[in-house]
């Protein structure tokens, strides 16, 4: 025989009590406001660790999927919240203290646990995994993990309902609060995106003189009939990634050949030593081995590379050119510590950058003289002179004068 409140009772204002209802959506409401506001500016902050490395620049749909999948989660953590406001509430009848307290510490688990995952992912992806060397978009979670940006803020939403319907027949409330949901989501995704622009602009200054310099190349390339892909633009952009340490590992193995090397690599090659593109980081140290080091084509691979063209082909001038680009390493002005803030960011990575290449080479700076001296004393190239200024030999510790054997070239 059924007993009296077998039943489910149906879910109505007066069951929650009007004062806590409307509190509870407006409070609801607000908390979604605030988590979705704190996870825009959250996002920016974390994004600001990785300028010491590739900056973490995301497209404009990007950023668009990404507001869009804040507001939603927003909007079901609010539900959550106005959940745990309606039905966390005193009540003498046991019967019915039971079913709130059920109700109101299911929501609490919900919400708290979601909020605590997607926090601490969000954090951990752009305090370790975006800052780690050689990273290039390895996990893509618009592309790979689309699905789970969606099934998140779905999830949560309907888990808060699926402990309320346990205990209360809801009838149109569901379909009601998911036109809410659905509603608030928009509006969220109106009204509280940040300006990324500003963020973006500090990097965009600090690296002027880089970007600036890859278009001019891309630009002058274009004249030549030489088209270099957007993938490519974005691949010179980064310093780290792991496609652009293969990419200056592929252009430096490409003057090895005996072939002669194609105008769009002799390009590649002056972008990526002007913007001090390296290899993977490895660092030999075997007296034999320094040279490996040096993340470009050798200076009697580029002077070999000038005899087999013809002297007044466009690549003779880019082989100059790069030879400029390789001589500028060795003269890059010394910084006085004094003085240290008149400088502007390049003048400093340069200097640090030529510190480096002085301490993990031992030949470079010996092979380059020589290849300068030679084409200087030859009048063949007297009209690209200009481009490859003498230079003092820089008699640091650890670098030493080494003979390029020309005669037993291949």
């Amino acid at each position: 025989m059924l007993k009296k409140g077998f039943l489910k009772p149906n879910l109505t204002i007066t069951k929650i009590g009007r004062k806590q209802f409307w509190f509870g959506l407006f409070f609801g409401l607000f908390i979604a406001f605030l988590i979705n506001l704190l996870f825009n500016h959250s996002r920016e902050i974390l994004r600001l660790t990785t300028f010491e490395r590739d900056a973490y620049i995301l497209t404009f749909r990007e950023f668009k999927l990404y507001d869009l999948f804040f507001a939603a989660f927003s909007s079901s953590l609010g539900f959550g919240f106005a959940v745990i406001c309606w039905f966390y509430v005193s009540n003498k009848n046991k019967g019915e203290k039971y079913r709130t307290t059920f109700i109101a510490s299911t929501s609490f688990f919900i919400t708290f646990l979601a909020l605590a995952i997607v926090a601490r992912f969000g954090s951990v992806l752009s305090l370790i995994v975006y800052n780690l060397y050689g990273y290039d978009n390895h996990l893509d979670i618009l592309k790979d993990f689309w699905l789970l940006l969606i099934l998140i803020p779905v999830y949560i939403f309907f888990a808060n309902w699926n402990s309320i319907r346990l205990l209360f027949k809801t009838k149109n409330w569901v379909l009601i609060s998911v036109i809410l949901f659905l509603l608030n989501t928009v509006l969220l995704y109106k009204t509280t995106s940040i300006d990324r622009n500003k963020l973006n602009q500090i990097y965009f200054t600090r690296n002027k003189d880089r970007i600036e310099y890859i278009d001019n190349e891309i630009n002058k390339a274009k004249q030549k009939r030489i088209n270099i892909s957007d993938s490519t633009k974005l691949v010179l952009q980064k310093k780290y990634a792991e496609r652009t340490t293969n990419l200056v590992a592929q252009l430096k193995e490409a003057f090895k050949t005996n072939s002669k090397v194609p105008l769009e690599t002799l390009i590649l090659e002056k972008i990526v030593i002007h913007n001090r593109n390296e290899l993977q980081y490895t660092w030999y140290r075997n007296i034999d081995s320094t040279e490996q080091n040096w993340s470009y084509a050798l200076p009697e691979e580029i002077y070999f590379q000038i005899l087999k063209h013809d002297v007044k082909s466009p690549e003779t001038k880019i082989l100059f050119e790069i030879l400029s680009e390789q001589i500028s390493i060795f003269t890059a002005k010394e910084i006085d510590w004094m003085e240290f803030d008149k400088y502007s960011n390049l003048d400093r990575e340069k200097y640090y950058f030529k510190r480096a290449i002085l301490r993990k080479t031992e030949t470079i700076q010996s092979r380059l003289k020589q290849v300068v001296e030679m084409l200087n004393s030859n009048d063949k190239f007297k009209e690209y002179h200009y481009l490859i200024p003498d230079f003092e030999f820089n008699e640091t510790r650890g670098q030493k004068i080494y003979e390029i054997q020309i005669n037993n070239w291949r």
